[in-house]
């Protein structure tokens, strides 16, 4: 088991307790980017952030001491030896390459470990598992100084926090970041290259963001890059000489013609996986591109980031069952739901989302031959709900739909998880969309009813709690009409 991050771990645990012969290694931390700097710490900065008496030497002690052991591993490693697996802190390569099938006599698997201790030599005669993950895109910025350039992990460790930051990126860590450091009185820019914040979502999510942020005082600055630096004195002496010193702060020249001065640039455009494969809904690596018909890989498995399903905690550890049960049963279990994939940005509002957008279900039912008019889309106000009233609610519920319940007799591509083939008359949910407060709460049904195509007839049937936010999804299944939800949606089944 290469890469120990949340699913690496649990596969290297779950074999080991299963009388496999473990050998697992990762470079850094067991556990993975998110207990030590990503989803656990993060959360924990919102959360203090919106308290009345937010406190940053709070969260940077709970950090610290509570979720990461001042970013030590022992307690992971102890856990994971317990286990019966053996463990090296140290890089691996696999002899041909990750996409390289084993030779007859297994996969030589060679591995440095970090204290400088001779390398080893391994075997691994039934398979190699890979979960190497993402690191985060390092755009250059030409003469922006290292003592003021910041990462997500700059942020996560920090014992205190400058006057000023402007944030490069207008995704999930930045927006999240930039709402967290405003609520500890940091002034705050956010840069945008794009026209928009989270591109990656619907455009009125970004929107609805952005009028918050700037109501929170959060300086949003769309279709906007840096185009040149100066460096105060401190910062040039710090990057020159390597000696801790005070770094004073930029001057930022901006594509739109402004300046901006500011204590510390926070560099947040995405990641990438270190070693991208390509896998099949069991997690095989794949010989060759997906799309061209690339072929599995015997004894080759990958999981989580470097598969680009999706970079979530929860997209690696539902692989990692898909593996380790395929590996303990030797019989290939259920595929991964890649149907389903759950994301949430935990702003506020939160933005979330599952399945497919419109314009994604429009292409997927086109490209196997299917009519794009059978993809229907609503949208309902969530401040338009009772509750949505009374707590002046703003966001919104967007739902799609694909009217032909059973989507694998039309081969469209949409119909391949569980519950597809059962048969159902009407239309089911492909996506679905929620903005708001608590959007990854009310998501928890949407994910269970595009992960098992529940009948848009069932959804109907439904009695959502009254009075609450998730009603909202009996709402907007209602605007469907008849003709997309089904024969059953008025009256129920026949008694």
């Amino acid at each position: 088991m290469i890469g120990l991050g949340p699913g690496g771990e649990d596969i290297a645990a779950r074999l080991a307790r299963g009388g496999w012969s473990v050998l697992a290694v990762d470079e850094h931390l067991v556990g993975g980017e998110c207990p030590y700097y990503g989803c656990i710490p993060s959360k924990m900065m919102l959360h203090e952030s919106r308290r009345a008496d937010a406190s940053w030497a709070r969260v940077a002690q709970r950090i610290r001491e509570e979720a990461t052991d001042h970013w030590d591993d022992g307690v992971a490693v102890e856990r994971l030896l317990g286990t019966g697996a053996t463990f090296v802190h140290g890089r691996a390569e696999i002899a041909g390459g990750p996409a390289t099938g084993p030779a007859s006599d297994g996969t030589s698997v060679t591995v440095t470990p970090n204290d400088g201790g001779a390398r080893q030599t391994w075997t691994a005669r039934r398979a190699v598992v890979l979960n190497t993950g993402s690191e985060s895109v390092r755009i250059p910025v030409p003469g922006l100084p290292d003592a003021v350039t910041w990462t997500h992990r700059d942020v996560v460790t920090a014992e205190t926090l400058p006057a000023s930051l402007a944030i490069v990126g207008g995704g999930p860590v930045g927006c999240e970041l930039a709402q967290a450091l405003t609520g500890f009185g940091v002034r705050v820019s956010l840069l945008v290259r794009g026209g928009r914040l989270l591109s990656g979502e619907a455009p009125e999510a970004g929107e609805l963001v952005a009028e918050r942020f700037r109501s929170e005082g959060i300086d949003v600055r769309t279709g906007t890059e840096i185009s040149g630096v100066q460096a105060g004195e401190a910062s040039r002496y710090e990057t020159s000489h390597g000696i801790p010193a005070s770094a004073g702060p930029v001057d930022l020249e901006l594509t739109t013609g402004d300046r901006l001065t500011v204590d510390r640039v926070l560099l947040a455009t995405g990641r990438v996986p270190r070693d991208p494969v390509d896998v099949d809904d069991w997690c095989r690596v794949l010989d060759g591109a997906a799309a061209e018909g690339g072929q599995p890989v015997p004894g080759r498995y990958a999981i989580g980031d470097m598969t680009g399903v999706g970079p979530f905690t929860h997209t690696s550890m539902a692989q990692a069952a898909v593996v380790a049960d395929q590996l303990l049963a030797g019989a290939a279990p259920r595929p991964f739901p890649r149907h389903a994939v759950p994301r949430v940005t935990y702003t506020d509002p939160e933005v979330a989302a599952v399945g497919l957008s419109e314009g994604e279900a429009r292409k997927a039912v086109e490209h196997q031959g299917g009519d794009a008019s059978e993809v229907h889309v609503v949208r309902v106000d969530l401040g338009a709900s009772s509750r949505g009233w009374i707590d002046e609610v703003r966001g919104h519920l967007t739902l799609v739909a694909r009217a032909e319940g059973n989507a694998d007799e039309k081969g469209t591509g949409v119909g391949t998880g569980p519950g597809a083939g059962t048969g159902t008359s009407g239309g089911v949910l492909v996506g679905a969309a929620v903005v708001g407060p608590h959007a990854g709460e009310i998501l928890g049904a949407l994910t269970v009813a595009v992960h098992a195509r529940v009948p848009l007839a069932e959804l109907a049937r439904i009695p959502w709690a009254y009075p609450t936010l998730h009603r909202s999804i009996g709402d907007a299944v209602a605007q469907f009409g008849s003709d997309v939800i089904g024969a059953e949606s008025a009256a129920g089944p026949a008694s």
